[in-house]
């Protein structure tokens, strides 16, 4: 089974040599077709829906990681990414969203053709670094949870609006505050209650104080 190939790189002295290293695999592998930019690149691959995308990561100043998903929801082509870039984290983004390898355009041609066989038998050919990589974000653990966050997530939209009107009163006697709201005094007063025992403050100047130093206001 031949193995179809669209080239995608802005650089015609790599794309020129690309095409003569997949000529050079006949009849294995295909070339069906070649782009220097993302619009190009996204339109031969819904026409011709390749095996295989070689992906530049660089295209014409844009990144390729924003045309990444539109290669491949046809759901049959792989991406191998061709990249000059060794940034661990934007290789890293690559294979989050879909990418199934990556090669340094400074590898020697045996692995470019051997990225393209194994990613088109369903295995991923990454370099032992950014395999690392990968796996170090997957086992990192998880940011623990802010509990100010989870106080603040208990309050009511009413008591929210409240929250915010003490800290743009600055000082202002309950009545004024409830009159702005047009409730009573007493109902300030027990709204304040509340919010005081969610968010873990004594009386409105702590109040204050909490609300600016969370964004409240």
């Amino acid at each position: 089974m031949t193995i179809r190939i669209l080239l995608v790189d802005d650089h015609k002295t790599m794309l020129w040599g690309l095409e003569r290293l997949i000529q050079a695999e006949a009849p294995a592998f295909t070339l069906v077709g070649s782009a220097s930019d993302p619009a190009g690149a996204t339109a031969l691959c819904a026409e011709l829906v390749p095996d295989i995308v070689l992906l530049d990561l660089d295209l014409k100043g844009s990144s390729s990681l924003e045309i990444l998903p539109q290669l491949l929801a046809n759901g049959k082509t792989r991406a191998v990414i061709l990249s000059a870039n060794r940034d661990q984290a934007t290789l890293a983004s690559a294979v989050k969203l879909g990418a199934r390898g990556a090669v340094s355009k400074e590898a020697p041609t045996e692995d470019v053709v051997a990225a393209i066989r194994k990613v088109h038998g369903g295995e991923l050919w990454l370099d032992q670094s950014l395999m690392q990589a990968l796996l170090g974000q997957l086992v990192a653990p998880a940011p623990a949870a802010n509990p100010e966050a989870a106080r603040i997530a208990t309050l009511t939209a009413r008591e929210r609006d409240i929250v915010k009107l003490i800290v743009e009163g600055q000082g202002a006697m309950n009545k004024e505050l409830a009159d702005r709201i047009f409730i009573s005094e007493r109902t300030l007063r027990n709204h304040l209650t509340t919010i005081y025992q969610k968010l873990g403050v004594a009386n409105r100047l702590e109040l204050y104080v909490y609300a600016t130093r969370h964004g409240l206001g």
